[in-house]
């Protein structure tokens, strides 16, 4: 998904980039701030698209309001704010690269396991989206609400747990060293081992 964003990061570098990006040593810093860029930009897209399912969460909300669902807006708020807390975080997320002078190094492969991370968690917006609207149909058929609540707020618990990880491996690299620390896109929520 993101490697359309560092294709397109590369066709628009300019001569400067260009010839930057042909001296040694520098090829790589380059290339560094392309990524950063493009994963900049998906975590604004991910960010972006759970705004639209927080929306569509306060409309059930009114839903509720509306019908005889008062026994579930505590819930529900819990799982607006827990929504709210994961768009925060993705908003603000660190890039975990360092700078052309910067005595800390990120190698290439702990760059890519905190790609995986972003991947991962766009993955699973899909999964948002689709809680929800399990939500809002029980709500409107007077079906299992609180069931679908709690499906909702895990549902936002291991994705800030996920983002959680990521947060821990950028301040401390090494735990990407683990193959059971680094997402799957498959898998979702990374747990340590050992």
């Amino acid at each position: 998904m993101s490697d359309q964003y560092v294709e397109d990061a590369k066709s628009r570098m300019g001569a400067i980039e260009r010839l930057l990006k042909g001296l040694p040593g520098i090829r790589g810093y380059v290339d560094k701030e392309l990524r950063r860029d493009a994963d900049k930009r998906l975590r604004e897209l991910i960010a972006g698209q759970l705004e639209e399912q927080k929306a569509t969460l306060f409309a059930v909300q009114q839903m509720l309001l509306e019908g005889k669902g008062l026994m579930w807006m505590d819930n529900v708020d819990s799982a607006i704010s827990r929504l709210q807390l994961l768009i925060d975080r993705i908003r603000t997320a660190s890039y975990g690269y360092a700078g052309l002078f910067d005595p800390v190094r990120i190698k290439e492969e702990a760059l890519e396991a905190l790609h995986r991370f972003d991947v991962a968690m766009a993955e699973r917006v899909v999964d948002v989206r689709l809680s929800i609207n399990a939500l809002r149909q029980a709500v409107a058929d007077g079906g299992d609400i609180g069931g679908q609540v709690r499906k909702l707020i895990d549902l936002l618990g291991e994705l800030n747990t996920l983002y959680g990880k990521r947060h821990e491996a950028i301040l401390s690299p090494s735990l990407l060293d683990n193959p059971g620390y680094r997402p799957d896109a498959d898998r979702g929520v990374p747990t340590p081992e050992g």
